[in-house]
């Protein structure tokens, strides 16, 4: 991290780690996966536009095939594993495409900075791909208990997931365990999801899961990080 335990992890897109304003092309340099990823998301959006479960139109086929669908994780496993890739890159409305842009903007980009790419890189992919393979496997033994109840087979059948929401949840998991004061980031991120779910019904339950629980593991992530870094501070001041 660039400062120790601050009291609020955002940092200006526009600023570095010394509050010192840099140019688009250091920008880019010092913010490379969130650049990657912007510029990617924004040209698949360009071409295909958004997805969805119907896979309807041709375009919307076209991202059925890299979307994650959960029932794969059985049946198709080679295609489950393919898909933790590639759905990241689509979405399937307005509001999950600006969601996703507001985190990156806000809290991957931040990261970047705070505890550097390698590492937001990590949080992101091992949230993500974990948290996907929890809800699978949790959606598919619904179905095998309670065979009769629509809310599991829907979501392990009847719809698939895209976007890199939950791993971007990961990262802002760590980013709120290294403030200053961690349980106040993480009743903001609660309230957040509460009206994401319940107020604004921007996401349905299953994402909702899936966000909670990746903040959770990104949270003791960067708890983790945090401790690590203070135990090789001890022992270089001891040295």
């Amino acid at each position: 991290m660039t400062q120790a335990r601050p009291t609020w992890p955002m940092m200006r897109p526009w600023k570095d780690g010394c509050g010192q304003t840099i140019s688009l092309v250091e920008w880019a340099k010092s913010r490379r996966f969130s650049s990657t990823y912007l510029l990617v998301i924004g040209v698949l959006y360009a071409i295909l536009g958004y997805g969805s479960s119907s896979c309807a139109s041709h375009s919307e086929a076209i991202i059925c095939d890299f979307a994650l669908w959960p029932y794969q994780l059985i049946e198709a496993p080679h295609l489950y594993l393919i898909s933790l890739f590639t759905s990241i890159w689509f979405h399937n409305s307005t509001d999950h495409f600006i969601l996703i842009i507001v985190v990156i903007v806000l809290f991957l980009q931040t990261a970047e900075v705070r505890i550097g790419t390698r590492k937001a890189m990590l949080a992101f992919f091992c949230t993500q791909f974990l948290v996907a393979i929890l809800m699978s496997i949790y959606l598919y033994s619904g179905t095998q208990y309670y065979p009769e109840d629509p809310w599991y087979a829907h979501g392990y059948s009847g719809r698939n997931y895209m976007g890199g929401s939950v791993g971007l949840f990961g990262v802002v998991g760590v980013l709120f365990a290294q403030i200053d004061k961690p349980v106040a980031g993480a009743l903001f991120y609660s309230g957040f999801e509460y009206w994401n779910a319940f107020i604004y019904q921007g996401a349905s339950l299953y994402v909702v899961t899936g966000h909670a629980i990746a903040f959770a593991l990104g949270f003791c992530l960067g708890l983790y990080w945090l401790r690590q870094e203070s135990t090789q501070s001890e022992v270089v001041e001891l040295n």
